[in-house]
């Protein structure tokens, strides 16, 4: 049951998620200023994930370790 809910509710929703909120944003109308933070706080999410899955894909790989002097 927790299986059904979670494929036909959960994910469905949450998928949607970004493009509901990109459409109030729109409708609602950002300020110049306003919209220059919004852009730059999802370039910095953006770019904060890319560096924690490089990461994660680097140590599964086992290139993460440094050789000390």
């Amino acid at each position: 049951m927790k299986n059904v809910i979670l494929r036909s509710l959960v994910v469905p929703l949450a998928s949607r998620a970004g493009t509901a909120l990109a459409t109030y944003l729109m409708a609602k109308g950002l300020d110049g200023s306003l919209a220059d933070q919004f852009a730059n706080g999802v370039l910095a999410v953006v770019l904060v994930g890319c560096d924690l899955i490089t990461g994660k894909a680097l140590s599964l790989v086992g290139l993460d370790k440094q050789e000390g002097a």
